[in-house]
């Protein structure tokens, strides 16, 4: 677990200060549990950013609040906390971040004129058959920019026992506290991620995103290959 130590990361749990209990505690877990600073470095500093299963849209927020050249996007199934992100998203100051939020149907990524520049996952993706996940992952391909990138944030197979710890707390908020939404509890290792996105015709890179943390945290990113590199 880490303290959120940027301005940005701080404003954003900060936002959460007048909710209800429920909402502050969950927020607070995931910005402590979630090593969403370091993720964020991996996200293009401008340019259309879409969030695919945004939840309460804390790390959609932070991002728009760690750069003013980001449009950020954030989208979710769940409508109560879409609600939530947008009551939090009203808190923000004329011009501080530009971020908004949208409840969609499972499965259907929005598409932008020009394509997204960024398409980000943060532990999403587990909660999807393989099936439903392989397509999901492949609308997001066809919805990126020329030059887009989509980033897959997920807590890895590899070491078995952080991945156990990881996999116990899933199962308690999806199936015991259910206060997260999913049809699958299936979780991919950070390679078969890289092998999805590499047949779907991106370069792909991965990192190690867990020093510090309980959590085997991984990320995988597919760039858009230019026509020199395709």
């Amino acid at each position: 677990m880490k303290r959120p130590r940027s301005a940005a990361a701080r404003r954003a749990l900060a936002l959460w200060d007048d909710s209800s209990r429920p909402a502050r505690v969950h927020t607070t877990i995931r910005a402590w549990t979630a090593p969403f600073e370091a993720l964020e470095a991996h996200v293009p500093r401008s340019g259309a950013v879409l969030e695919v299963g945004c939840g309460h849209g804390l790390f959609s927020t932070f991002l728009a609040l760690s750069s003013r050249d980001r449009r950020v996007v954030g989208i979710d199934i769940d409508e109560k906390k879409i609600e939530l992100a947008k009551e939090m998203a009203s808190r923000l100051d004329e011009g501080e971040a530009e971020v908004s939020f949208d409840h969609v149907a499972s499965g259907d990524v929005p598409f932008l004129d020009g394509g997204w520049d960024a398409i980000v996952f943060a532990d999403v993706l587990y909660l999807l058959q393989p099936e439903d996940r392989s397509r999901l992952l492949t609308e997001c391909v066809k919805a990126l920019a020329p030059r887009g990138v989509l980033i897959v944030k997920e807590v890895d197979t590899e070491p078995k026992v952080k991945a156990r710890i990881a996999q116990f707390q899933e199962f308690l908020a999806t199936r015991v506290l259910r206060i997260t939404r999913g049809d699958a509890m299936d979780f991919p290792s950070a390679k078969e991620l890289a092998a999805q996105l590499a047949n779907a015709g991106l370069i792909t890179r991965s990192a190690r995103l867990d020093k510090g943390y309980f959590h085997p945290h991984c990320v995988v990113i597919g760039a858009r290959p230019t026509a020199n590199e395709s």
